[in-house]
């Protein structure tokens, strides 16, 4: 029986021979009519070629590629090797940089980059490549060896001897009998699908029912949580009346918060059978807290920590305690996702994050808004300042840097909207206690810096942000550094994002894959975790796409200073993470689970979390304070967002014919743009060359004045009017 696909997911660089053979053989002279088991492969060209590697700044690798007649291009380390890797070239996308002597190669779930040692060998590969692909009959299943399957003089019909029509009738009762098996397999599923649909039915109406407990829950909750924050305001107010002098608001939310947290998040996800078993889960969240130390509230050093203006927020951050946040969006997708292929094909291998896309590409936020995204999950970093131990606020941390990617998990085939010039977006959470502002400081390349703070942390990134189209995937590329400080202890803790990928945009299931290593560095004890997001190598494929489906695992080890390996923590990013206890792959303690969607198709709004659908709203603590420069003030995007597509676009295709005249006449002036809120400074853990024409340990920073600014109401007269 042939089958439709193999299964190699058990070993990617273990060699395997697969041989089919089809014979009709008559007895009388032993001579196979039909055989391909022994005849040699055919290479169309082979040669030396430069191979990009797969991590960051690794650089090419010397490789030995051959392409075979049948339109198989493998490669290994060397002509007597095994193979290490191949790629179908009928199926995939081929692009040429004939000045740079580059070749890519696109299928849809793999992308090679190539580079010739030289122009006769660009010459010889592309010829081969391109003859190759124009071949009228080129197929999966035609080759340059149909010779092997009919010779010339041989006839397309076989003799009728006696032995061949014995064989005709024996053939003839085994297909009569594998239809009767079928016949009564398909009567078989019927049932089975009957009976699906019944109990597809029973739960929808167990569905409906709970629908109304569950809304009911909700609101009782909310309504709780309003309370606790209306009993903090009064403590704090009862607290000022009695001692003025005595800053102590921010302490008693500290203390709440982590309560408030637990009790009001969602951790409902389904826990993954390949990790984890229910009875084998240690709940640490409780253990910690019982192991927590007392803190006496007469103690004088509890004060003096956070009477430090450092570390301390300004009293803007309380004063709306009880903001209710929407639940859904205005409106749902009201534009259909359309295909760009005519727009990006134009550019494979280039930065479209400079060219302008057709608005229904994009989703309701800006780039701005979702590095907001980051923080979703900034418990974490609550949680990890509150430890004494320095390998569990790493693990903490490196947890955190996963956890930003769970929010894109629905998020397929659309991208927030491009930053304006001093484009900003401020996010003050009281809930979760802290405050962000970001702005675009760069405009091409795009970079975007952006900082927040906490009582019990600081977070700050600089990021430039690029995507590349390759044929058939959509590379998403994140340059720069991500830093955390935790209150209390010394540690600067550092990490860098790996690329991401759009897979299948052409056919397939398509499907948004993270895949590569992130280095969490605590630059002050020497420790670190390397975090890798395993790649998808399972799935079936076919000629017009892949039934692949993104495996989303995520593995993460822990290093202490001498480099030996020391804890570990496995699960998968969009679902939870879980560290092996004492490094038993049958113990788990769970670190971390993402919040289930709130809806049941998030495809509906986007794919957003409620995080995400928080991000665009202005709530009381916005109206009227916010500059003219935020994001929540864009004219497309609301106009977007609350489903008005021709009007938004209509208004995006404004603002950014504003913008070039804005850059004109700046170029004309001799005046340099320049951002408001951040400023190049010395950074000592940032990428090399990041700023381009810049010394490589400058990045841009957050400055302070922008929370000072707002607190006062005065803005700076000089702002852009950008919209």
């Amino acid at each position: 029986m042939l089958h439709e696909y193999v299964d190699n997911t058990f070993s990617r660089n273990t060699p395997k021979i697969l041989s089919f053979s089809i014979a009709l053989i008559d007895p009388n002279t032993s001579n196979p009519r039909v055989s391909f088991d022994d005849e040699p492969t055919n290479y169309v060209v082979s040669g030396w070629l430069l191979k990009k590697k797969r991590k960051k700044l690794q650089g090419w690798a010397r490789r030995w590629f051959q392409l075979s007649a049948s339109g198989v291009l493998s490669y290994s380390t060397s002509p007597a090797s095994v193979t290490r890797g191949s790629i179908q070239i009928l199926v995939a996308t081929i692009s040429i940089n004939p000045l740079q002597r580059l070749i890519h190669i696109d299928s849809g779930t793999m992308l090679y980059h190539l580079k010739t040692l030289n122009a006769e060998d660009q010459a010889k590969w592309t010829n081969a490549l391109r003859e190759f692909r124009m071949l009228p009959n080129n197929n999966v299943s035609s080759n340059n060896n149909d010779e092997h399957l009919q010779h010339p003089t041989d006839s397309c019909t076989f003799p009728p001897t006696p032995t061949f029509e014995k064989g005709e009738h024996v053939l003839k009762h085994y297909l009569k009998e594998g239809s009767d098996t079928t016949s009564q397999l398909m009567a078989d599923m019927e049932a089975y699908m009957h009976r699906i649909d019944q109990l597809v039915g029973q739960l929808g109406l167990s569905t409906a029912h709970l629908a109304p407990e569950r809304k009911h829950i909700m609101d009782t909750m909310r309504y709780q949580k309003e309370l606790w924050y209306k009993a903090i305001l009064c403590c704090d107010e009862e607290q000022s009346a009695a001692q003025p002098e005595t800053h102590m608001t921010l302490p008693a939310r500290r203390e709440l918060s982590p309560f408030i947290h637990s009790n009001t998040s969602w951790r409902g996800s389904a826990i993954s059978e390949q990790y984890f078993d229910a009875e084998e889960i240690l709940l640490s969240d409780e253990d910690e807290e019982d192991e927590s130390p007392i803190v006496d509230d007469t103690d004088d050093d509890d004060d003096e920590d956070y009477d430090d203006d450092d570390h301390r927020l300004s009293p803007l951050d309380i004063k709306h305690q009880a903001c209710q946040r929407r639940q859904v969006l205005p409106s749902p997708v009201a534009s259909a996702e359309i295909s760009a292929l005519s727009v990006i094909r134009k550019n494979v291998g280039k930065d479209l994050s400079t060219i302008s896309m057709p608005i229904s590409m994009n989703e309701p936020l800006s780039m701005l808004q979702r590095a907001c995204e980051e923080l979703e999950y900034s418990e974490l970093l609550d949680k990890a300042a509150g430890m004494s131990n320095s390998m569990d606020r790493l693990l903490h941390v490196a947890v955190f840097a996963v956890s930003g990617y769970a929010s894109s998990q629905h998020r397929v085939g659309r991208k927030p909207f491009n930053p304006m010039m001093n484009e900003t977006y401020e996010n003050i959470r009281p809930d979760k206690g802290f405050r962000f502002i970001a702005e675009k400081v760069s405009h091409n390349p795009v970079i975007i810096a952006a900082h927040a703070e906490s009582t019990n942390y600081k977070y700050w990134q600089c990021v430039k942000i690029r995507s590349k189209f390759w044929g058939k995937s959509m590379e998403l590329i994140n340059e720069g550094t991500f830093h955390v400080t935790l209150t209390g202890h010394d540690d600067h803790i550092t990490y860098s994002k790996p690329s991401s990928w759009l897979r299948n945009m052409i056919a397939g299931n398509k499907y948004l894959e993270h895949a590569g290593e992130m280095k969490v560095v605590n630059h002050t004890t020497g420790e670190h975790v390397v975090v890798t997001f395993r790649e998808n190598t399972s799935g079936s494929y076919y000629l017009f796409g892949s039934s692949s489906r993104p495996s989303n695992e995520v593995i993460m080890t822990a290093y202490n200073a001498q480099g030996h390996k020391c804890r570990r923590v496995v699960g998968k990013w969009n679902d939870m993470l879980a560290e092996e206890v004492n490094m038993n792959p049958q113990h788990l303690s769970v670190l971390w689970t993402a919040t289930p969607p709130t809806m049941n198709d998030p495809s509906k709004y986007y794919g957003f979390t409620q995080f995400a659908i928080e991000l665009n709203e202005i709530t009381a603590i916005e109206r009227d304070k916010l500059p003219k420069t935020d994001s929540r003030l864009r004219p497309d995007l609301r106009l977007y967002e609350e489903g008005q597509v021709e009007e938004a676009d209509q208004e995006k295709v404004r603002i950014e014919q504003k913008q070039r005249e804005r850059r004109r006449e700046l170029e004309m002036a001799g005046v340099e743009w320049k951002p408001r809120w951040f400023k190049l400074e010395h950074d000592p853990y940032a990428e090399k060359h990041f700023q381009d024409g810049r010394t490589m340990t400058q990045t841009w920073q957050f400055v302070g004045e922008y929370w000072k600014a707002r607190e006062s109401g005065q803005w700076p007269n000089d702002q852009f009017d950008i919209w």
